[in-house]
């Protein structure tokens, strides 16, 4: 499974593949448009290093790939989720790497997400501030993640908030999105660092049951967001780790009456 920055030791570089060559030795992330060219500046790296690479365009065939740095995880992008059909011919690289789609929240997502998991793809949705329509649509996938028996594979950001909320653990979603700078240092094409400043909260926030998770996260770009339906999201995901919690309690209650 691709690695999510919360379970990455900072700092990490998402880097060009042209560039990477500047990067050995640091922990990164090798990102290009191209397979080939991925191939090309990797073949002869030790990936040791080398968190996962991104495929940040789905339009060349990725056959090359299939063979390459086996066991190295590979994040691929789909740019157009409409085009979710595209996801078949990937599934031969699941036989050598662990795989994630990541998924635009545009109008339509949900289709690219069901047929995603039906593959048996790890899933990243890539959401920032959903309007009404696509807040439906995430919902009837957050439904889908919880209750589906055939999801085998985690959906991102549900799986480590859920987590969080299973464990009574603070995390924050901007790591798990990947877009902390503090763990995840983006590399332009121009070889320059991304300075990039995440202190959205607003008073909103600091008077939100749920800020130790989203810190601000949904407060960008727009200040001045409703909240009201993320909100919702995260209440069902802390009463679907509190149901689990309760059926594990249940369960081995039912075990020490049964042994005692």
């Amino acid at each position: 499974m691709v690695a999510t920055a919360h379970s990455i030791t900072s700092p990490v570089y998402n880097v060009p593949a042209k560039l990477f060559d500047r990067y050995r030795g640091r922990d990164v992330i090798v990102r290009s448009s191209s397979p080939r060219e991925l191939v090309e500046c990797l073949r002869d790296a030790n990936l040791a290093s080398v968190r996962f690479m991104q495929l940040s365009s789905t339009r060349e065939d990725t056959s090359c790939l299939e063979n390459f740095a086996p066991g190295t995880p590979l994040d691929i992008v789909l740019e157009n989720p409409v085009q979710y059909q595209q996801l078949y011919s990937y599934s031969n690289l699941l036989d050598s790497h662990p795989v994630r789609i990541t998924i635009p929240l545009v109008s339509g997502f949900s289709k690219a997400v069901k047929l995603a998991i039906s593959l048996r793809y790890a899933v990243k949705l890539d959401v920032q501030q959903p309007d009404e329509d696509l807040l439906t649509e995430l919902e009837s996938v957050l439904d889908l993640y919880l209750h589906l028996s055939s999801v085998n594979q985690p959906i991102e950001f549900f799986h480590s908030v859920l987590l969080s909320f299973y464990r009574n653990e603070p995390v924050s979603l901007w790591e798990i999105t990947e877009t902390d700078p503090a763990s995840v240092c983006y590399v332009g094409d121009d070889g320059r660092v991304a300075d990039v400043d995440i202190n959205t909260e607003t008073r909103e926030c600091h008077e939100c049951e749920f800020r130790d998770r989203c810190h601000g996260y949904f407060k960008f770009p727009d200040r001045n967001y409703n909240c009201d339906g993320v909100k919702h999201v995260f209440r069902t995901l802390a009463n679907a780790a509190d149901e689990v919690r309760q059926d594990l309690e249940s369960f081995r209650s039912m075990e020490a009456r049964a042994h005692s």
